[in-house]
């Protein structure tokens, strides 16, 4: 999506309004600042705010998403258009996020690692130790947890009987055997278990 292109616009259609940007925040219930930062491409606007912000400029959503007043004949191929983008820049984001998945991890066993070194090799009084120690646990612990999430919300698991996609719960995902990134899970689909693998697509 290009955030200065939609910037662009939304100034435009505020400026057709004569609303200054104070007055545009007032009517949708965000600061001047926040619009400040969409005229400026440096965001977006959230999906809770969108509808509004289109029903005050007076424009549709895919109007919006693409910078641009759409005519009546293109607007199903804008649509689909947009709709091919966003799924694009989904499968990027869950392809970093896998890959944060990994340092996270590595880093997590790592500390723990290192502490456990450090309290097992290095003269010090025993209480110190077992904090050290203690820490790298609590430390491991928090990154795995955020591992694990990262690894229930980026992309997809798919059934090997039916193949349909899913996105498990984070109990499922806690709980499940494993082999790296497939798991043993049942399908809300087909209600059967098999080993899914993490798919991005």
């Amino acid at each position: 999506m290009d955030y200065d292109k939609i910037g662009v616009f939304i100034t435009t259609l505020r400026k057709e309004k004569n609303l200054t940007q104070a007055k545009l925040a007032e009517k949708i219930f965000v600061s001047e600042k926040t619009i400040s930062k969409w005229e400026n491409g440096k965001s977006l606007p959230d999906t809770a705010t969108l509808p509004l912000l289109c029903e005050v400029l007076q424009v549709s959503i895919n109007e919006l998403l693409n910078g641009e007043k759409i005519k009546k004949e293109n607007y199903t191929q804008k649509a689909e258009e947009k709709l091919l983008e966003m799924r694009k820049q989904k499968e990027n984001s869950d392809k970093h996020l896998l890959a944060m998945e990994i340092v996270i991890g590595f880093l997590s066993v790592s500390f723990l690692l290192a502490l456990t070194f450090i309290a097992s090799y290095i003269e010090m009084p025993e209480y110190l130790q077992v904090i050290l120690i203690v820490m790298g646990l609590v430390v491991c612990i928090i990154g795995i947890l955020f591992a694990l999430k990262i690894e229930q919300v980026a992309g997809y698991y798919q059934c090997k009987h039916c193949a349909h996609k899913h996105i498990p719960s984070f109990r499922q995902v806690s709980f499940s055997m494993h082999v790296n990134r497939t798991r043993f899970l049942k399908c809300p689909n087909c209600g059967k278990k098999s080993w899914q693998k993490k798919v991005i697509k």
